[in-house]
């Protein structure tokens, strides 16, 4: 019982560190990039909800297809829209832990 709880409680204190990109790798695909940004943790079900919604409600210029998951946000992109993706996911990945970090 001990360390189930004390296992409980690191997670909970993981989650409230802000999510970040922790990794990004980018591959050429045809005249396209495919970007995958690694996080520095699992997202919480609601932070991958938020950061889903968000990214879907302001679909950005260039982007032609995208996925999130708890470890990892993957897309493709023209070559020239990837600055701008970089930085609007480090965007919205922080709002997203940032909201849940203060409902906790």
């Amino acid at each position: 019982m001990r360390l189930a709880v004390r296992g409980s409680v690191r997670d909970v204190g993981e989650a409230r560190k802000p999510a970040r990109v922790a990794a990004k790798s980018v591959f050429e695909v045809d005249r396209s990039r495919l970007g995958i940004g690694v996080f520095s943790r699992p997202l919480l079900d609601t932070e991958c909800r938020r950061f889903l919604k968000s990214f879907e409600a302001a679909p950005m210029p260039g982007f032609e297809d995208f996925e999130v998951d708890r470890e990892r946000v993957s897309f493709v992109a023209r070559a020239d829209a990837l600055p701008e993706a970089w930085n609007r996911i480090d965007y919205l990945l922080a709002a997203a832990t940032e909201s849940v970090k203060k409902a906790s």
